[in-house]
């Protein structure tokens, strides 16, 4: 592990490691990296300031490496958060209603959730003395489980809002849709995996390792995650929104794969976890780009504007074809390999937890409501036909690049027991002490077409075959003069964010914020009060002003005499200039104030708060 400025930023300084997973992940990030920045040239070559946006993209994939390489908790803590901020201009660059809109409660959730996961390594440190990765890995695992819960779910809640786990999900479809494709991609691709390593990496540290609390809390989150991502995925007729509620879904069956690693840590669910997780950072690196550059040669991501659109091009047809396959777990395909891994790890799991039982069935539904979404894209886009076919074609350049992590996921899957090899070269150091070290003959053993497998994968595929003829052909479609009309089948005011979060949370802080100033208000008359009455003798009666202030009336009179204005007709009395000028100077005063954005005030609020709790600990 290398340290540097030890002890001078913050008094606790910088700390970096390196071992097969970190390397195995940054190069992985590189990858899609150069790939998303080829097509971002392009993409935004005729679009206005994009300096902005080229510096938060290199500035949130230096800190994506950082936050990979980061030796202690403080370390990934400075990284995810300057990430976290810097990648909000991807969702704020095209500058309209829409993406202020997700742009402010991306930062929001942001700003809120980083405050959670400061709290949570204050508790660290304060109870352990330490951050370090090593050093706590070896420290709780023999600490009380309540010491060590409530600091790993603080500190989970910041990684997990980065992820877009269940309930701080809100920003996701948002943010996604709005950002700029290259940075959606990225988003999808690698920022989510950071929230999902981030957690990884906060279990094994904090020694929660089959603590069955924290493993039974992420099989529920990652339950919630799968099935909401997949039914708003279902229920939607904008192609780029389709494709990010199907993040949120896959996020969902990821994290399901992380409590397995809590509660059984071996082999089969690390590498069906990370393997899912390299799946998924090359499918949506493929499908985003792919989207994005179907809305650059179009304009639009309507389904119905776009039926037809890929019939004659057969890169884009290949690319959702392999990619939908892959995340319906379809065999022959990478995903079939890292679900299967997934669901027997919690097959295993299942014979002794119930929750597990639940969640297992929820996982082959969801697999095939994964199926369900996926046929409707690629239906309506190659086998349809509508006024999409006469649209212009993406470039080939832009074909290239979503064709190479295309060509990446079908190889993937050709050769399943070589693919999943791949784990047993890339376990960080902190899970395998904190598991007491895993052995991966699981892996090696593991029948891919066993009856077993291949009877749950017939029963995904029915499922999703079954729900794309009952939600999609007769729910989301309308038939008008032999044409096919897709419609959104949910309703406006089906968003948790707009209509419960952001509701409670501004009668709430107005509740508080209003109280507060009332008091105080109250608590500074009585103190001039008893200063006026008290202290301080009454002061004479002063000629009132009518014009401006007091200030402002005695400079305007001294330039006046000194410039014998009142001898030059026509000429304008320094006494009314300099009273506008007040007047404006405080008009623009309040705008500011009113403009000055809720995450500014919530990060005040809880950097009070955090020197409260420094001061009496």
């Amino acid at each position: 592990m290398i340290s540097f400025l030890s002890n001078d930023f913050c008094s606790i300084g910088l700390s970096f490691k390196a071992d097969g997973f970190r390397l195995l992940y940054a190069g992985v990030s590189v990858m899609v990296f150069l790939i998303c920045t080829l097509f971002a040239a392009k993409y935004l070559k005729d679009q206005k300031k994009n300096t902005r946006f080229y510096i938060s993209w290199v500035l949130t994939f230096f800190c994506t490496l950082g936050l990979l390489f980061a030796g202690d908790l403080f370390t990934c803590f400075m990284f995810f958060e300057i990430m976290s901020l810097a990648s909000v201009i991807w969702v704020l660059q095209r500058e309209t209603h829409d993406s202020d809109i997700a742009g402010r409660v991306y930062l929001r959730i942001s700003v809120i959730c980083g405050m959670v996961m400061l709290y949570g390594l204050l508790l660290v440190q304060h109870g352990f003395g330490t951050l370090d990765l090593e050093k706590l890995t070896e420290i709780t695992a023999s600490a009380e489980v309540s010491k060590k819960l409530i600091p790993t779910i603080l500190i989970s809640v910041g990684f997990g809002a980065k992820a877009g786990v269940f309930l701080l999900h809100v920003w996701l479809p948002k943010a996604y849709v709005q950002a700029v494709a290259p940075g959606t991609a990225f988003l999808s691709a690698i920022l989510s995996k950071a929230g999902i390593i981030g957690i990884i990496l906060t279990s094994s540290c904090l020694g929660v390792l089959r603590l069955e609390t924290w493993g039974n809390m992420l099989l529920i989150l990652g339950a919630c995650t799968m099935v909401t991502g997949a039914f708003l995925a279902i229920f939607t007729n904008d192609l780029k929104r389709t494709v990010a509620c199907s993040s949120l879904s896959q996020i969902g069956f990821i994290v399901t794969g992380v409590a397995c690693m809590v509660l059984e840590p071996d082999g089969l669910a690390f590498a069906g976890t990370l393997l899912h997780m390299l799946n998924h950072t090359f499918i949506k690196t493929a499908l985003f780009i792919g989207v994005g550059a179907i809305y650059a040669a179009t304009k639009t991501l309507d389904l119905n504007g776009l039926k037809g659109y890929g019939r004659k091009n057969p890169l884009l047809m290949i690319t959702f074809g392999v990619c939908g396959l892959s995340l319906a777990g379809i065999p022959g395909f990478s995903g079939f390999v890292s679900k299967n891994m997934m669901h027997e790890a919690l097959d295993v799991i299942a014979e002794s937890n119930d929750i597990a039982k639940a969640v297992s069935v929820i996982f082959t539904v969801t697999g095939g409501m994964t199926l369900c979404y996926m046929l409707k894209l690629f239906i309506c886009l190659f086998v349809e036909k509508g006024n999409g076919e006469d649209k212009k074609k993406p470039e080939k350049s832009d074909q290239i690049l979503f064709t190479l992590p295309t060509l990446l996921v079908f190889a993937a899957g050709i050769l399943p027991p070589v693919f999943a090899k791949i784990p047993c070269f890339a376990v960080p150091e902190e899970y395998n002490k904190a598991a007491a070290g895993i052995t991966f003959e699981e892996v090696t053993h593991f029948g891919f077409f066993a009856p077993a497998v291949i009877k749950a994968t017939l029963i995904s595929v029915t499922v999703g075959i079954a729900l794309y003829f009952l939600c999609i052909r007769l729910l989301m479609i309308d038939k008008k003069n032999n044409s096919v009309i897709y419609r959104a089948g949910l309703p406006g005011w089906f968003d948790l964010e707009a209509y419960v979060y952001r509701p409670v949370f501004m009668y709430f802080l107005t509740f508080i914020g209003a109280f507060v100033a009332r008091l105080f208000d109250k608590l500074t008359d009585l103190i001039i009060y008893f200063f006026r009455k008290k202290v301080f003798k009454p002061l004479k009666h002063k000629r009132s002003v009518t014009v401006g202030n007091s200030f402002t009336y005695g400079l305007g009179t001294i330039l006046d005499k000194m410039t014998k204005i009142d001898k030059k007709p026509g000429k304008v009395s320094y006494v009314t200039r300099l009273s506008l000028f007040n007047e404006q100077t405080a008009s623009m005063a309040r705008m500011i104030e009113r403009s000055l954005s809720l995450s500014m005030l919530l990060f005040s609020t809880g950097l009070v708060i955090t020197l409260i709790y420094m001061l009496f600990k």
